[in-house]
């Protein structure tokens, strides 16, 4: 997997959000929270869809099977 740029990964936001439904974008701004939720998830489908072509990995731990450490330089044995 290769690391996505920030800015591809910007645009890509950009243009899902500029051509999401006005409906989804009203929703996310209306009062009732059922509303705001329904176009929370329009939204998100909509993103996902748009991205599936992305690969998307974390830093420089991505190669590696087990959870990153909070304190990488600190790999000594607790207690």
């Amino acid at each position: 997997m290769s690391r996505i740029a920030d800015e591809i990964l910007f645009t890509h936001i950009e243009v899902a959000l500029a051509v999401a439904s006005e409906a989804t974008l009203v929703g996310l701004g209306a009062d009732d929270p059922r509303t705001q939720r329904n176009a929370r998830l329009d939204l998100a489908r909509h993103l996902v869809e748009r991205m599936q072509g992305l690969e998307i990995e974390g830093g420089t731990n991505a190669g590696r099977s087990s959870q990153p450490t909070l304190f990488p330089g600190d790999l000594s044995p607790i207690g």
